[in-house]
Order: C-alpha cells, then structure tokens, then sequence
C-alpha cells in the first residue's frame, strides 16, 4: 500500500473566465460511472472567476461527491471541456503509474469508503485534494500495474462484445417503456397518488440508528451502516417503512427516487429525504416504483437547471408531487406493472444501471484480481 499521491500531483492551469467566451462543461457521475457533458455555458453565466481546463488522461475529483465515487479519468472526448474549482484536477505520473490502472482503482468502491466523511451533515463535507493524494491504496510497481489493466481490459472487451449482443433488446424494452408512458391517456399531478407522510424521530445520543442512502438512476435504497446518536449534530431523523416513496432533495434529478423493499423497514434517513405514501384509491405502490425508472420524469424534475449550480438545487416535496406524470386507472397501473416487472427480471439493468466491475487487488500479489462503477 503507498499514498496515491504518489502516482498523481495536483494540476495547476485554471484559467480566467472572460463574459464573452464560452465554454464547453463537463461534470463527474457518482458511484465510478465517468464524466458526463453539461451544456455549454456563456462566461456571463457563471459566477466563478476562474475554470479548469481538463486534458485527456488527467485525473478529475468531485469535491463534494468523491466519497460516492464522483472520481474519474478524463477520456479523449472530454479534452478541453471546463470544470469549476469544486472539481480538483490531477496529472498521472506515468513513471509510477498506469493511468489505466489508476482509472479501475479510482472506481473501486473501497476507495470510496475511505473517503466517507463521517458524522453529520457528511453531504456538506468536501474531500480535498490534499485528502485524496494522502489516501493509502495497493499501488504496485508499473510493471504489475501494466498486468493487470491489460488483464481487465481483455475482460471488458469480452463484457462489452456480450453487451453488445444483448443491445437490441435492451433498447426495445426502453423503448416499450418509454413509448407506454408517453401515450398514456390520462395525466395529473403525482400528488393524486402521493402524499407528504414523515414519521419524524427525536435522535438521542445513547441510540444507534441504520442508515440508509438513495442511489441515482432509480437502483434504489441502499445501506450506509450504523451509526451512533452522538456521531451526527441532526436533531432529528427520518425513519422509512416498507412500500414508501424516498427522495433525495438533492439528486431527485439524477434519479435517486425509490421504494423502500423488506430490509430496510424501520431504517433512518436525514431530513434531507422526504418519504411519501400513496394514495391508495388513486396508484399503485408496484406502478409508481416502476415510474421512478423512468429517465424522462427525473428531468422532469430537473426543470430548468442547467450550468455549474444546478447540482446544488434541492428538489422539494411540493415540487415532486406537482409533477404531471401518466396515471391511469388502478387496473391499468396494476397491468402495466406486472408487465414492467417481467422486463427487469428478464434484464436487471434494463432500466440503463450499470454493472459492477471487478475489484482492484489489496496487494500487488500476482494472484490476486485487478481493479473496478
């Protein structure tokens, strides 16, 4: 295990922004997925004073999302796009490193989790460039890295060439999906299915309390372990039950909408996660899951964002529930469920999420596996 700072040092280039010229933006998925392309932006636009060019082949680091695995290797298509100051960006050494092997490290869940701020208000907390490079990772010597990048890019190749094989399908089932929701007859607002129910709970400092997460693209809620009472400055925390709606105000957006399954009953979230239950008489819990999949009503709730802010802007609950979404009758709803259902269990990630990678070795031991969204 070595600093990572020694493969990467932090670049330096950011450049004035001038109110007349534009710029090309790019931005960082979470959970290792990449960089995306933001609309390009007038220099009047933005606030900042100053952007950071990006290079093929540097390093770039969501401030705020690194611990989500908001970390990635700029490709050839994202040259000369521009990122703000929350975006640090780094040069890969390449006598110590192979920026193959420092791209499958960085998607490595485990590195994520040593870079989880912890104690409250973690959505706030930003890792610095100075916390990434100080952060301990198995870093062989250049010829074992070279080893096993090749040894995952071999099987890649063999995962994309069946990806590849499954496309069509996978992109009719979209289409199906899609195109079903589009026509539908009758639309209102989400709150003739929805309403605003928080089972809101006092946090006492001798408790313990899971803690759950919602991932973005509808992949549902996820488990952020246990935490003790006095480790977080929340007065008060909201507790999630079987067949509610959670949302986060912050990436609704991005999809992170979803029903709470079994195992998660009784688990904690913080205010920043309104639940929601449906109106019985009006939806179905199964529909309205399925729903959440569906990439048109996230943007729909992205409204008018764009640019540098518009990760920052919250999604309320009002906002949500005066969403116009397709709500047909019960039967109806309950048919198009069963039907959206037998989709996802013929395709998991038919709904667009990604799949897992292997993991990175813990040492540089030959026998182990290399690098991971």
């Amino acid at each position: 295990m070595r600093p990572l700072g020694v493969a990467i040092s932090q670049a330096s280039g950011s450049t004035e922004v001038d109110p007349d010229s534009k710029y090309p933006i790019a931005g960082i998925y979470s959970f290792g997925r990449g960089l995306i392309k933001r609309p390009e932006i007038q220099g009047s636009e933005t606030a900042y004073q100053r952007l950071t060019p990006l290079k093929s082949g540097q390093l770039v680091m969501s401030k705020l999302n690194a611990w989500e695995g908001a970390i990635a290797l700029v490709s050839p298509e994202f040259d000369g796009s521009h990122v703000s100051p929350e975006y640090p960006v780094f040069n890969i050494n390449e006598l110590e490193a192979d920026p193959r092997y420092i791209e499958y490290l960085v998607a490595w869940p485990e590195i994520w989790e040593k870079l989880t701020p912890r104690g409250s208000m973690v959505r706030r907390k930003r890792t610095t460039p100075q916390t990434l490079m100080e952060l301990e990772v198995p870093l062989p010597d250049l010829g074992e890295q070279c080893r096993i990048a090749d040894q995952m890019e071999a099987a890649f190749g063999r995962f994309k060439l069946i990806r590849q094989r499954r496309s069509d399908s996978n992109v009719a089932r979209e289409i199906f999906f899609g195109s079903y929701l589009r026509e539908a007859s009758c639309w209102a607002p989400l709150g003739e299915a929805l309403f605003l129910d928080i089972d809101e709970v006092e946090v006492s400092s001798e408790e313990t309390y899971p803690i759950a997460g919602v991932y973005g693209r509808g992949r549902g809620v996820f488990s952020r372990g246990v935490i003790q009472g006095s480790e977080t400055s929340y007065k008060k925390l909201h507790r999630i039950h079987v067949d509610s709606l959670v949302m986060s105000r912050l990436k609704a957006f991005e999809g992170a909408i979803a029903a709470v399954e079994n195992r998660f009953d009784g688990w904690f979230l913080s205010p920043e996660f309104p639940t929601f239950v449906v109106r019985e008489e009006r939806a179905t819990m199964n529909y309205i899951k399925h729903l959440c999949f569906w990439p048109e009503f996230w943007r729909m709730l992205q409204g008018e964002s764009k640019g540098l802010g518009a990760r920052r802007e919250r999604v309320s609950a009002d906002r949500l529930l005066s969403i116009q979404v397709p709500l047909p009758s019960l039967e109806e709803q309950k048919f198009a469920a069963v039907q959206f259902g037998r989709l996802a269990r013929v395709e998991p990630n038919w709904n667009g999420s990604p799949g897992r990678r292997p993991r990175p070795p813990s040492d540089p031991a030959p026998h182990r596996r290399g690098p991971h969204p």
